[in-house]
């Protein structure tokens, strides 16, 4: 009788954790979207932060519908620069994309962590502190149903072809033709996908 007794106790004590443990994700997913919105407006209520974002600079970006940021994605544009990231993208934790041109990321394409895409540089005239030089830039396009793999760079000018994948660690600094597989320091294709 006292087991019984004790188990209808903690079952009682339990029973508000179990109601409410299904529904933290529920408001984790509300919040991030709400402090999201903050920062970037006009974003549509499919797309699902997985934690906090940082939006900076003149902030002309548009999410598309079903899109995934994960936690700690650093998202900026300066000067004429803009982001336009297309529906069911996921981009996961601690990515940086800048633009001071533009940066376009079509449909369906996965960026890994710590992706860095940059639309700009410095100038590097040696007649000038570089710091102080103006920036060269030139708008990347990254096409549909792209994989972008773990810590992989991305410079400015860079096209990359819808359905290309992109081998971790690797830097990008010439176009990737579609269907492809590019790795390596500079990035060059390895096969083509069948």
């Amino acid at each position: 009788m006292k087991l019984k007794i004790l188990w209808l106790l903690v079952f009682l004590l339990s029973l508000p954790l179990k109601l409410v443990s299904p529904l933290k994700g529920i408001f984790k997913r509300i919040f991030y979207l709400v402090l999201a919105e903050g920062q970037i407006s006009g974003t549509d209520s499919s797309v699902q932060f997985d934690g906090r974002i940082n939006a900076k600079g003149t902030k002309r970006i548009k999410i598309g519908k079903n899109a995934r940021i994960g936690e700690n994605a650093e998202l900026e544009t300066c000067e004429n620069g803009f982001i336009e990231i297309g529906e069911e993208v996921r981009i996961n934790k601690n990515a940086t994309i800048v633009s001071y041109s533009g940066i376009t990321i079509g449909a369906y394409t996965m960026i890994g962590e710590f992706v860095s895409i940059r639309d700009a540089n410095h100038g590097i005239s040696s007649g000038e502190f570089i710091k102080h030089q103006a920036h060269t830039t030139k708008p990347i396009t990254i096409g549909k149903d792209v994989w972008i793999g773990r810590g992989v760079c991305i410079l400015p000018g860079v096209e990359i072809g819808d359905g290309a994948i992109i081998g971790a660690n690797s830097v990008v600094t010439k176009s990737v033709p579609p269907k492809v597989i590019a790795v390596g320091m500079p990035a060059k294709v390895l096969k083509e996908r069948v």
